[in-house]
């Protein structure tokens, strides 16, 4: 694995231009490449605030740390690329690749719920396939979320924001990820560590926000709790048959009640994927993520 370049003061060598991102992790910011002109992204850590100096180095540290991850992904086309580290007035920074397309948070609100078999499955099953290649370099996402996922003009899905990933099996000291999306072993520390199955539980989440706009277990308005319903009878009664005990199946509390890896869920969304060669759906999202599966074979 290369070393990630250090070039020091980062508007040395790129204009930094408007704020497009707040995270919890860091700002990110479109930038310029001097030399070149083409566009960059720029993840900035937090600005200081009124808290101990100790804290806004160790959210330094944190970033170069997410830096490192992205480096062990070289390779996987659907991950940003990591070009260098540095600093812009102070502040610790990532440049990377920069990725054309939106939001998939934005494409889905345009068009929720999604009713169209063929669309569900292009979104979950490309991201199965973008997984299984993180999980084969021993990493969990814990983030997942259409927030973190960009869908370009040509329907490809990228996976953005390795802030909160972790090795698999490594023990965790607080919670990781984003309430809502995140698995039940997340919520808190957990000493045996979190494997492949926390990812294919924020999977299954993005699978209920596009078929019935709800998350498990109360989602964002309450910490979810064991025993308690996944959904209220009436968003259950509306989940999609093709999809129905896949989605259950993906969110199980226990996380050793889910499916082993994402290749369990992707032969299960197999039979609803578009066709090589075929038509794109009358109504279709924008970008449409069909387009992958009508162009591309399957990876997995």
């Amino acid at each position: 694995m290369r070393e990630i370049e250090e070039i020091g003061n980062v508007e040395k060598h790129y204009e930094v231009l408007d704020m497009v991102g707040d995270g919890g992790q860091g700002d990110l910011f479109l930038g310029r490449d001097r030399r070149s002109g083409g566009r960059v992204a720029l993840k900035l850590q937090k600005a200081r605030d009124l808290g101990p100096e100790s804290d806004f180095h160790w959210a330094g540290r944190n970033l170069l740390e997410e830096g490192s991850r992205m480096m062990m992904l070289t390779g996987i086309k659907a991950i940003p690329e990591i070009i260098a580290t540095g600093t812009h007035r102070g502040r610790r920074c990532l440049v990377m690749e920069f990725i054309e397309g939106h939001q998939l948070q934005n494409v889905l609100l345009a068009s929720r719920p999604i009713r169209n078999p063929g669309a569900v499955a292009s979104v979950i099953g490309q991201l199965c396939e973008i997984l299984r290649e993180v999980h084969n370099q021993n990493l969990v996402h814990c983030d997942l979320k259409p927030e973190n996922v960009i869908v370009q003009p040509d329907g490809r899905l990228r996976l953005i924001d390795m802030g909160h990933a972790i090795m698999a099996g490594q023990p965790t000291l607080h919670e990781r990820g984003t309430r809502g999306w995140a698995s039940p072993e997340q919520s808190d520390a957990c000493p045996s560590g979190l494997t492949r199955r926390a990812d294919i539980f924020g999977l299954g989440c993005i699978l209920l926000e596009m078929t019935v706009m709800r998350l498990p277990y109360g989602g964002l308005e309450e910490r979810a709790e064991p025993g308690g319903p996944v959904l209220p009878a009436d968003k259950l009664a509306e989940l999609p048959p093709e999809f129905a005990s896949l989605a259950l199946w993906m969110v199980r509390w226990e996380a050793e009640e889910r499916p082993a890896d994402v290749r369990e869920v992707f032969d299960r969304l197999r039979p609803h994927l578009p066709q090589l060669g075929s038509r794109r759906p009358s109504k279709r999202l924008r970008p449409d993520p069909t387009e992958y599966y009508r162009t591309h074979p399957p990876r997995l």
